[in-house]
């Protein structure tokens, strides 16, 4: 499987505006480091699951691939030409057809004073790819067909108002596929939804993949979610990927604290076995802008030790095509199984 997008070395680093005093004291000017150096390489055709708590940089990952933010550092890689410096509207004509984003809130998406059909034909019309009117609507009708619409032509002249929210995120998802893309960044897609209505969502994502040789990066805080629909995953903490490897291996298997931790207390049928049991995290994620020294999950891991304080891990590859960025892995460890016992000890 051949590699759709390559990130290296990305950052995305937001200036902090100076007050007077810090004017007047010359105090060095403050960063939010949303995204602080990231290798990230999605394959085409599969779904990566990029997870997360709020804040951790999941996000403006996303938005710097479509094109949204520029990084502050480090390089992208598209279909196997350099991206990095593609910016302007005609520059990022072709780009931006090839890659769509699907928001999380279909409520902001969308044109209250315009129709689904003027919605979807939009990019259409600013992209210049339909060769007529008939074309364009062809167009426009198929994709509503595609994101389950159907029959197109009785909601092609609706407004939003007139749509429930599961029809509304359909509509958005319509909007994308109009496009042809390769890649879709959705960004949280099922997260405002009832649950009977996330599943059906989320097996036409599936389908369209099939359909339509479809990449997708799935941006998430739910890992049970993420474990359903990708084929990996990457879970990043405070604008560094902790751990990455396939589904099953990262959520059966997890070698890093923070991956198990947010395995232990997603939703299950069935209370966790005394291997696996629940770990709640103390404290709030530290602040982008003052991330603390050394591996900066250590000031809330249950099994930090002395260097995990001055020195931050590397990704480790701990086999299978998974690796975590931990230094009780390194060498092939594992994780202990009673933290708090094992902390103890460690900090002995």
């Amino acid at each position: 499987m051949t590699d759709l997008v390559r990130l290296e070395g990305l950052e995305v680093h937001f200036p902090i505006r100076s007050g007077l005093i810090d004017l007047l004291a010359r105090r060095p000017h403050a960063y939010i480091r949303a995204v602080d150096g990231i290798d990230l390489t999605i394959r085409q055709g599969e779904v990566l699951a990029l997870v997360g708590e709020s804040g951790s940089g999941k996000t403006t990952t996303g938005r710097v691939i479509v094109k949204l933010t520029r990084q502050t550092g480090g390089s992208i890689t598209f279909d196997g030409q350099d991206v990095t410096k593609l910016w302007g509207v005609k520059a990022l004509r072709e780009y931006r057809r090839r890659v769509q984003l699907i928001f999380q809130d279909p409520y902001e998406t969308l044109n209250p004073k315009q129709t689904i059909h003027d919605f979807v034909a939009e990019p259409l019309e600013v992209h210049g790819l339909a060769k007529g009117v008939a074309d364009k609507e062809e167009r426009v009708l198929n994709a509503l067909d595609a994101a389950g619409l159907r029959p197109a032509s009785d909601f092609a002249f609706r407004y939003p108002h007139e749509l429930s929210g599961g029809q509304r995120q359909r509509v958005v998802i319509a909007g994308a596929l109009v496009m042809n893309p390769e890649l879709v960044v959705a960004d949280e897609p099922v997260s405002m939804l009832d649950v009977s209505i996330r599943t059906e969502l989320l097996r036409l994502m599936l389908d369209l993949r099939e359909e339509r040789r479809l990449t997708y990066l799935f941006i998430t805080h739910d890992l049970s979610l993420a474990w359903v629909i990708s084929d990996r995953v990457a879970v990043m903490y405070l604008g560094k990927i902790m751990e990455i490897g396939p589904a099953d291996r990262v959520i059966r298997s997890p070698r890093h604290p923070y991956t198990k931790a947010l395995v232990s207390v997603s939703p299950t049928p069935e209370p966790p076995s005394g291997e696996m049991t629940r770990t709640i995290l103390a404290g709030e994620t530290p602040d982008a802008a003052r991330i603390p020294p050394g591996c900066r999950f250590h000031p809330r891991c249950p099994v930090a030790f002395d260097r995990c304080r001055v020195e931050q891990p590397p990704l480790f590859d701990v086999g299978g095509e998974q690796s975590a960025a931990c230094w009780l892995v390194e060498g092939g460890g594992a994780l202990p199984a009673n933290p708090a016992n094992e902390a103890r000890g460690a900090g002995a």
